[in-house]
Order: C-alpha cells, then structure tokens, then sequence
C-alpha cells in the first residue's frame, strides 16, 4: 500500500533564517522576538505538524529551545567610586542656661558725727578754760591778796595752773566724743560734771605742791582743808562749767547737720535697696 506524499505548505518550512542551526555563533543574547512581518498564514495554520515543532522548539519568548546561548559579553569593571566622606555628628547645642548675674547690694551709708568736729572744739574749749581760768586768778589776787598780781602771776607758771587745764581738755574731749551728734544741752549738763573733774583735780596738784605726802596726820588735814576751800580752785571749776556752754554749740551744731544728712543718706539708701530689690526679683522672673 502506497501513500501518498502530503505536500507540505511552503508557507510552513523552516526557513534558513528560522533554524536553529542557521542561528549565527554571534547572535547576541537578545531573544528574537516574532517579527509583524510574519505572514497571516504562519499564524493562521497553528494545526500544521511542522509549524507545531517550530513552536515546541521556541520558548514563550520566541527564543529557540536549542538554541546554543552565546557567552555573555564581559562588561567593564566597575570604576571605583571614592568612599564615602563620614559626615560629621550634628552638634546638638544644649539649651543655654539663664546667666547668673551677681548684683552687688547696696552699703547701708556709714553714720557721720561730730567728734572731729569736737576735737577741736576740745582743743580751743582748752584755750578759752586756760586764758578764763588766768583771768579769774587775776581778779582773785587783786580782790582778796593785799600782796598784789605778784603772787597771781607767780602762779600761773606753776603746775597747779597747767594740770587743771590738761584736766579740762581731757575731760571735755571724751564729753564730745559721748555727745557726738546730741544737741546743746548734752554740752550744758555735761558741763557740770567737767567742772567737778577739773576741781577735784586742783585739789590734788595743790595738795601735793603744799608737800602733805610724808607730812604729819595734823599737817595733812590742814593742807587739805586749806586747798578744799581755796579760791582759786573754786574758779578752776567755774571756768570749766562755763566754757563747754560757750563752745558746746559749734559741736551741737555739727551734730544737728550729720543728723541730717544721716537721715537723708537713710532715705536714699532705703530706695535704692528697694530699686535692687525690684531688679532682683525682674531677673529671677525672667
């Protein structure tokens, strides 16, 4: 029994182009796609044996099975890029504190007085108790001594004379410094106790000039008795009550200006402190 030999469609063959042995060995290893060239009969004759292989031989991608695969082409090395910088941390920057200021206080002012002011009062109080003190004596002498200024002025040379006055500048000196900045009467009433002072301390210069140490008990009695009723002791006294309420005003009169300028000085620093006060509290509120 003879078959008879299909013909086959030539529509269908292989073509050179199509076969895998005819694939060129320089084929790049791109895929070879369906081309729209491809005649409506290829598509449209899908049943036909040799148009079934040609599709087993291919790959959903067109590629042919078989198809020896060409080495992949050797790409150049990759340049070698610069490593990469390490970037700095960011500084974090710590919220700033509020500044401490130290404000200095104030000074409470320093309380002015009247005691230089009274050292030199002391010193021409001395002058004015000397020359009043000689000037009494005189006068004594000239009332009560049938002998004359002879003995007066005798006794204004000796140290009966100066130790009352050395006696009084002392004693007047340390009634200012006390008094400081008080009002004339400080100086009035202090008066009186210098002139007990500067009495008392006649007596004694007189009882040692008249030679009582190493006397008699009966010597001594009169020479003490003698010098506690003595005249010129009595103006010793007088003198020194009568100069403090000469001079006593120059030093009250000191005293009243520091007085008020101590009260004025208060009144400033009493508003400056209550101004620093004020500051204070701005800045701790802030």
């Amino acid at each position: 029994m003879t078959t008879t030999p299909t013909p086959r469609d030539p529509n269908s063959e292989l073509t050179p182009e199509s076969t895998p042995e005819s694939a060129p060995e320089t084929a790049p290893e791109s895929t070879l796609q369906s081309t729209p060239e491809s005649t409506p009969e290829s598509h449209s004759d899908s049943t036909d044996p040799s148009s079934a292989a040609v599709v087993e031989a291919t790959d959903a991608r067109g590629v042919y099975a078989d198809a020896p695969s060409t080495p992949p082409v050797a790409s150049e090395p990759p340049v070698a890029s610069e490593p990469p910088v390490a970037s700095e941390p960011p500084v974090v920057v710590a919220p700033s504190e509020p500044t401490v200021v130290f404000v200095n206080a104030p000074q409470p002012p320093k309380n002015r007085g009247a005691r230089g002011v009274g050292v030199l009062v002391a010193l021409l109080g001395a002058v004015l108790f000397a020359v009043t003190y000689a000037l009494l004596v005189l006068l004594i002498a000239l009332i009560g001594s049938s002998a004359g200024l002879a003995p007066a002025l005798q006794f204004l040379s000796t140290v009966t004379f100066y130790l009352p006055v050395i006696i009084f500048f002392l004693s007047y000196l340390l009634l200012n410094l006390v008094a400081n900045r008080a009002g004339w009467w400080a100086h009035v009433l202090g008066g009186f106790i210098v002139a007990v002072i500067v009495w008392v301390g006649f007596v004694g210069s007189a009882i040692i000039a008249a030679g009582a140490f190493g006397a008699g008990g009966a010597l001594v009695g009169a020479i003490v008795l003698q010098q506690l009723t003595n005249p010129l002791g009595f103006a010793a006294a007088i003198a020194a009550r009568e100069v403090p309420i000469w001079v006593g005003g120059l030093v009250a009169r000191r005293g009243r200006t520091a007085r008020a300028r101590n009260a004025d000085e208060r009144v400033a620093y009493e508003q400056k402190l209550a101004d620093h006060r004020a500051t204070l509290g701005d800045r701790t509120g802030v």
